[in-house]
């Protein structure tokens, strides 16, 4: 699908009219790779993917536009150290091509700092200022700190019940004692998905309690620090896992959105682009084997 070739960054100040008509006109457009799958990365503006996903010298401006000529979703990861300007969603907004969906996590101001206490005000400026990426706006995400308990259930549905209306949410909950807790049937009450992640140290989980699904792959920050220029760490089992389980979330007709982090496998766009090609093999391995009992009833017949 024809996408303009722009130049954008969550830095990147416009001022010329001109410059702006030009991001509007040539943004295009773009889908997911299937009906009800977005998948995508947790941030955009890596350097080391220039000379990779990125062409050579690409510029911190220019690469919101190239991500989004691979991808059709992203998870915005500098919201977590603060409400960004209006302007600034604004440009976002206009760099993006029709389609494309922004997630979004909550400030650790109101979920590090404050544990979600006596931050309704900040809470609604984040929600309102995201609201202006309009019908480009995917999940925002709460994503809890590991000391936050199931001790803080209570805290939490009170601050999901203030939350604006007319956003997705999802929440992460980073602590065990949260593991057959109550909170799946708080977070379907208020209609907030439970974030499914692989991470070092929590366990898989695969219940969704929204009518979508929101995945990450975050892997341990520790093993990957940096250099994130190539795959480093082979995962085809976890890849087939998740796939089977986004296939359980589309069938029954929920929208997913998934999200690759840097520390998974080193290079988080790989394994986004790994995750399509397992699905893929495994739709043609289904076809075939379709194929063949269908040629065995027919000799059989």
């Amino acid at each position: 699908m024809a996408r303009g070739a722009v130049l954008a960054s969550e830095l990147l100040v416009m001022e010329d009219p001109q410059q702006i008509k030009l991001f509007e006109e040539d943004a295009g457009e773009v889908s997911p790779p299937e009906e009800g799958l977005y998948l995508g990365t947790s941030g955009w503006s890596y350097a080391d993917w220039e000379g990779t996903l990125y062409p050579p010298a690409t510029s911190p401006g220019g690469r919101l536009a190239e991500y989004a000529r691979h991808f059709a979703t992203v998870e915005i990861d500098s919201t977590f150290y603060g409400t960004p300007r209006g302007s600034t969603v604004e440009r976002w907004r206009r760099i993006a091509p029709a389609g494309f969906l922004f997630a979004a996590k909550f400030p650790q101001e109101i979920t590090h700092e404050k544990n979600l206490i006596g931050c309704k005000e900040a809470a609604d400026s984040f929600v309102r200022t995201m609201q202006g990426l309009e019908d480009m706006l995917g999940p925002l995400l709460l994503q809890l700190p590991p000391g936050f308990t199931v001790e803080g259930l209570e805290v939490l549905d009170e601050f999901l019940s203030e939350l604006p209306e007319g956003p997705r949410y999802a929440v992460e909950v980073r602590h065990n004692s949260w593991l057959g807790s109550e909170l799946p049937g708080v977070l379907r009450e208020r209609r907030v998905a439970l974030t499914l992640v692989d991470y070092l140290r929590m366990p898989r989980l695969e219940e969704a309690t929204a009518d979508f699904v929101y995945i990450r792959w975050l892997g341990d920050r520790r093993e990957f620090p940096s250099g994130h220029t190539h795959l480093k760490k082979e995962r085809d089992e976890d890849l087939r896992w998740w796939s089977g389980l986004v296939d359980r979330f589309l069938g029954e007709g929920k929208v997913v959105f998934a999200y690759a982090n840097n520390h998974y496998q080193n290079l988080a766009y790989c394994h986004a682009q790994n995750v399509l090609e397992t699905r893929v093999l495994s739709l043609v391995f289904r076809r075939r084997v379709q194929r063949r009992t269908h040629c065995s009833q027919r000799v059989g017949s």
